[in-house]
């Protein structure tokens, strides 16, 4: 099997959260099982959420994408293996994609971005009292 490949990387997801099948690694990931099994047949893989999963449990996402290094990071934030920032390592995990994946992730990256922009807009209404104006 390609340690690059949606499947491989599927796979690992399941070790890294602890689960035995794809349904249950479906339900750890908040998505449907066929999507899931889109994932794999399309080979498909579904790189913001890896990230999201590897910041969330501490997971090197050179391991986790390309199956290179250690699985875990130390407390330090830095891989066991090789003492380099997660920043680093996702620059340089970044440029191993393809544009066409690198764009995939960008566009991941920019959308998280306005989301996490509305919800704080929200908040600070909700903050100061303020409703929104209806139509």
């Amino acid at each position: 099997m390609n340690n690059l490949s949606a499947e491989s990387v599927l796979d690992r997801l399941q070790k890294a959260l602890d689960v035995r099948s794809d349904s249950a690694l479906s339900r750890a990931l908040g998505v449907k099982r066929a999507t899931l099994g889109n994932w794999r047949n399309r080979n498909s893989v579904p790189y913001s959420i890896c990230v999201n999963i590897a910041l969330q449990k501490g997971i090197s996402l050179n391991w986790l994408l390309v199956e290179q290094g250690e699985m875990l990071f130390n407390r330090a934030g830095q891989s066991t293996e090789t003492g380099c920032s997660d920043h680093t390592k996702l620059i340089d995990l970044f440029e191993l994609l393809n544009i066409d994946q690198q764009k995939d992730v960008l566009q991941n990256m920019s959308e998280k971005k306005r989301l996490n922009d509305l919800e704080s807009a929200v908040y600070e209404l909700q903050k100061n009292n303020i409703t929104p104006m209806h139509m």
